[in-house]
């Protein structure tokens, strides 16, 4: 397996994620939890060197896919009724996955959004 592959395990835990790509520093680990907060994951795509680490790569591309539907679930507040619920449903959505990646960044494991993850690679 691919270590690109093997990064995006979900099912990784913490010494094997460290055992494949070695513990993430402090500002590692910080980088991948402002992934999830907003746009915050700017930061963890441009800062140099922590932006080559794949362990940061993983959790920023969450937080550009996160970022992408909680705005395309904005969008759907337009419409009167169900838009409202629809748009809502998604908000709670992208609030839990990012509870859910913020809590999986402090573990140093890596974490593919459940459904949506493996299906947008925005970083490679």
């Amino acid at each position: 397996m691919e270590n690109n592959e093997q990064f995006n395990d979900p099912t990784m835990n913490a010494a094997e994620s460290e055992a494949v790509f070695g513990a993430p520093t402090g500002s590692e680990k910080a980088f991948a939890i402002l992934s999830y907060i907003g746009i915050l994951w700017l930061i963890g795509l441009l800062k140099a060197p922590e932006k080559d680490v794949p362990y940061v790569k993983n959790h920023v591309n969450n937080g550009i896919v996160l970022t992408i539907v909680g705005v395309a679930g904005s969008i759907l507040n337009v419409i009167p009724v169900i838009g409202n619920i629809a748009s809502a449903v998604v908000g709670l959505a992208c609030l839990v996955f990012a509870i859910m990646g913020i809590v999986k960044a402090c573990q140093n494991t890596t974490f593919t959004i459940p459904l949506i993850g493996d299906k947008f690679v925005i970083i490679k």
